[in-house]
């Protein structure tokens, strides 16, 4: 399966190589009403708030740019219907790609840099939120626009955590420290789990989060910030503590195990069966509005025996294609200098719960009216703006990070369910990926 996933996105990586041959002289640029193609991953009321930002750039420039916004499904089927429009040669003008496909679209060689089209379009990329635009620049240049991000944060039930005699304003911030509440807040009646202490879905991102936000490495090579990533550096104590510790939390009854699936997490922890969850900020209007009880938001923790670091946004950057007419790219930047408004990134934030990546749009009217309905919306803004300047909080630069992400819910998942130890999950799984990583780098030419 791993090894699918890998040539699946090698193979990405080399059709997307031959698109540069089309040029940026490619079709019509004969002037007129130029439409721009933008492909998204954004469903429900997420995509609404997409369709809403559309309709009033499309307003604005009635006659001069129609953007056509299509939904293309989740992040993995959009890249697979990318690679289909390279082979027929159809390729959107923007696609939305998440954040861990950053170093894939870099070695396609078939994107314009959002820093190169920034310039002539008028638009300052210090504005973006440096906390933010870290993740996606890569050899000195901005490479995208970060579009919806988000963080990893704590929720946690402040009725819970008072009843069981936990001081709610002191949140864990160490996975130990997780763990010691998570047990005292565990209520069990009758044999049977009332209120689990914490709720957790088997996803790689929270792990690849909590490495961050301890200083922890994923990859060598900086983090692949200073060269290309050979290997990934999951031999750690580090890992193995939250690991461990998870598999322990589950075992003894203080975790509720839902597998894989991030909404039963959310749904559980909102209707009180489990009084702690690390969460995406991307959910916490649902989160807050959903609970009946007093929650709590706080940074996301870190392994034990770790100093305080940092960590990195999640979410998805708008990219732009190359081998469209200059006009037509042109209009596309257009597209890209409002959606990095302050006033079209406080519509979005308000809207959907994402953090507002520029930094004029906190000040917005619909960010501060949402602010001061639910304060707590500032706080993951604020977490990825006051962590350090370091390769850790950064995040991996590697081509197989998708693949990296299911590999390590493997490791988490097996050791859950007792198939294996940790030591022996994290060896094999890091040799794997190391193999897939060499076969990536010799795809690409490196």
């Amino acid at each position: 399966m791993l090894r699918r996933r890998f040539l699946a996105a090698a193979a990405v990586a080399t059709l997307l190589a031959g698109l540069t041959a089309c040029g940026d002289d490619a079709g019509d640029d004969s002037g007129g009403e130029q439409t721009v193609t933008f492909w998204h991953s954004m469903a429900g009321a997420n995509g609404e708030a997409v369709n809403h930002l559309v309709e009033e750039f499309n307003k604005a420039h009635a006659g001069k740019i129609k953007v056509e916004a299509t939904f293309q499904g989740k992040y993995n089927d959009s890249l697979t219907k990318l690679k289909a429009s390279v082979q027929s040669r159809q390729t959107p003008n923007l696609v939305q790609v998440f954040e861990i496909g950053t170093q894939l679209m870099v070695d396609t060689k078939a994107t314009v840099a959002f820093a190169d089209l920034a310039g002539p379009a008028g638009i300052d990329t210090a504005t973006v939120e440096p906390g933010i635009a870290k993740y996606y620049t890569v050899g000195g240049k901005l490479q995208a626009l970060p579009f919806n991000a988000s963080a990893p944060m704590l929720f946690y039930n402040k009725t819970a955590f008072k009843d069981a005699g936990l001081d709610p304003e002191k949140p864990p911030t160490t996975m130990g420290e997780l763990a010691e509440a998570a047990r005292k807040l565990t209520v069990s009646a009758g044999g049977k789990t009332t209120r689990y202490g914490a709720v957790a879905s088997i996803d790689g991102w929270l792990v690849e989060q909590m490495l961050a936000a301890g200083g922890v490495q994923y990859c060598n090579q900086d983090n692949g910030r200073s060269g290309r990533t050979t290997a990934v550096n999951w031999d750690t104590p580090e890992l193995r503590g939250i690991v461990n510790t998870w598999a322990g939390l589950v075992k003894d009854g203080s975790l509720l195990n839902v597998g894989r699936n991030n909404t039963d997490a959310s749904a559980a922890f909102q209707a009180g069966r489990a009084a702690i969850l690390p969460f995406t900020s991307a959910n916490l209007r649902d989160i807050m509005k959903g609970s009946k009880f007093e929650v709590g938001v706080a940074n996301y923790v870190r392994p034990d025996n770790t100093t305080a670091s940092g960590v990195f946004n999640g979410g998805a950057a708008v990219w732009t294609m190359a081998g469209h007419p200059k006009a037509q790219q042109a209009a596309a930047a257009e597209f890209l200098k409002y959606l990095a408004s302050a006033d079209a990134q406080g519509y979005w934030a308000a809207q959907t719960g994402y953090i507002p990546v520029v930094t004029a749009a906190a000040d917005s009217k619909a960010f501060q009216e949402t602010v001061a309905t639910y304060p707590d919306f500032a706080k993951p803004g604020a977490e990825l703006r006051t962590a350090a300047t370091t390769a850790a909080s950064s995040g991996c630069l590697m081509g197989v990070m998708p693949q990296a992400r299911d590999k390590m819910n493997d490791i988490v998942e097996s050791v859950i369910l007792g198939k294996t130890s940790a030591d022996q999950a994290i060896t094999a799984g890091q040799t794997a990926i190391a193999e897939a990583i060499a076969t990536y780098n010799k795809s690409v030419g490196q």
